[in-house]
């Protein structure tokens, strides 16, 4: 299982190194995909095509099925953690989702999440809001 969240940096070459915790429960490879919010989501292999499965079990317009299957498989890469527990983000998915080099990694459960510091404290503090008023 993992849980927790972690604050981490980003190198100049969009290497990131993943919390010890955490990579000690994942192996090679793993799934990079972007994720529902403004966020990128790390899965084992296993977890990752049992999240496909469901999704596209949801959907019942064959159009619909085509449309996620595009967006999911084109934002998605098989990726290894390196021998120093870092993963290389591809610019594409960095660009996309305006990662910055401040970075916090969430442990939810099934999978990681990847959130920009900026990103994840106004999305966190517009839940806090939200559920305060």
């Amino acid at each position: 299982m993992l849980f927790g969240t972690y604050e981490h940096c980003m190198d100049a070459k969009q290497r990131l190194t993943l919390p010890a915790k955490l990579r000690n429960k994942l192996s090679n490879p793993i799934y990079l995909t972007k994720g529902y919010d403004a966020d990128l989501e790390i899965w084992s292999k296993d977890d990752f095509l049992l999240q496909i499965k469901e999704i596209l079990n949801q959907q019942n317009d064959q159009k619909d099925i085509r449309n996620i299957e595009r967006i999911i498989w084109s934002n998605t890469v098989e990726i290894d953690i390196d021998n120093l527990g870092r993963i290389k983000i591809p610019y594409n998915l960095i660009q996309n989702l305006n990662i910055e080099k401040d970075v916090f990694i969430l442990g939810l459960g099934n999978r990681l999440e990847i959130w920009s510091k900026n990103k994840y404290n106004q999305h966190k503090n517009k839940f806090i809001k939200n559920i305060n008023s």
